[in-house]
């Protein structure tokens, strides 16, 4: 087996993308992954392995310099698809780890496309129907990486709920808990979205720079990626929180469940407040909001998605009677 580095643009690029159907029969599935294409920011090289002239494994390395774990530098592992079986993701995650310690980093993280900004982690349950937004991967992959000698460093799960009530007395408390700040609940402007995203870029990353592996990513970048989501969008279903003075303070960014034919259901993506004090309980306030909406517009359940098991969004999902019924991983290796 030969291990093969490549790079988007490059005369034998197609090695890298001819590597889903090795691995994918389905061409539903493999239209799916066909879309993910490598991010450019912090991309090092794409790496195919070639076993009797076919591709059987592939992966992605990215060397972002703002990324640390435990006080290493650190090197993310992204876009792994690999055959079954044992000895091409040995042969793939070996080589990868060789070349990761040429830079002189101390870790690797992965699946992750770079940064928590891109799409990272693996799903426990992958043998179970995708909601929209899930990264779509083969099973067997966890059990590669564990056997090639990878841990798990961080955890996550969704939450799911068909109860869409809302305890009115204790929303009716934080509200008047919230009013010497002036809080004030709209919808985003999807008319002016470019220049919201524009808007609320600082926010976001101030909001999030505490979130484990959190790095910046730059205004061109956040626009690249949350541009593209406009058209999924429902105004009633992004809340923009506004101080007294018209600093924004929370959002609260929604989608519906595309892959859900069968019911309505919408998916809380990105939940984000300015960690004073004073904000208290406005994650909450604006849950309610998106509940009462959901209900009224005939909306069945709701998915928490992605939610960091020591993050502020477990509480949220836990008081609106989520139940976790999908669970994630991130791992880790030493060089």
């Amino acid at each position: 087996m030969t291990p093969v580095r490549t790079y988007p643009g490059a005369a034998d690029f197609h090695l890298f993308t001819d590597c889903i159907a090795q691995c994918y029969p389905s061409p539903q599935e493999q239209a799916v992954k066909q879309r993910e294409f490598p991010a450019h920011r912090h991309l090092d090289s794409c790496w195919v392995l070639i076993s009797e002239g076919m591709p059987v494994a592939r992966a992605a390395v990215y060397r972002n310099p703002a990324l640390q774990y435990k006080g290493a530098d650190t090197v993310c592992i992204g876009h792994y698809e690999c055959i079954p079986g044992a000895a091409a993701a040995a042969a793939l995650l070996g080589h990868l780890e060789a070349y990761a310690g040429t830079s002189g980093a101390g870790y690797m993280i992965g699946p992750m496309n770079g940064s928590t900004w891109e799409q990272y982690r693996f799903i426990n349950e992958a043998e179970l129907p995708l909601f929209f937004t899930e990264p779509l991967h083969r099973p067997y992959y966890i059990q590669q990486w564990k056997e090639n000698g990878w841990t798990t460093i961080g955890e996550y799960g969704s939450g799911l709920t068909e109860d869409l009530s809302v305890d009115e007395e204790m929303i009716s408390s934080i509200k008047t808990a919230l009013e010497p700040a002036g809080i004030r609940l709209r919808s985003l402007d999807l008319a002016a979205y470019r220049e919201e995203l524009v808007r609320l870029h600082p926010f976001l990353l101030q909001a999030f720079s505490r979130n484990f592996l959190y790095t910046p990513i730059t205004l061109e970048d956040f626009l690249d990626k949350y541009l593209p989501l406009q058209p999924y969008l429902k105004k009633e279903f992004v809340l923009l929180a506004e101080d007294a003075a018209g600093a924004v303070a929370g959002v609260f960014l929604c989608i519906d469940d595309l892959y859900d034919t069968a019911s309505r259901t919408l998916i809380i993506k990105t939940i984000a407040r300015d960690p004073d004090p004073r904000f208290r309980g406005l994650g909450h306030l604006m849950a309610a909001q998106v509940y009462r909406e959901a209900a009224a517009r005939g909306y069945t359940s709701i998915i928490h998605a992605f939610m960091y098991n020591q993050g502020t969004s477990t509480a949220i999902s836990g008081h609106f009677n989520g139940r976790i019924f999908k669970t994630y991983m991130l791992f880790g290796k030493t060089l």
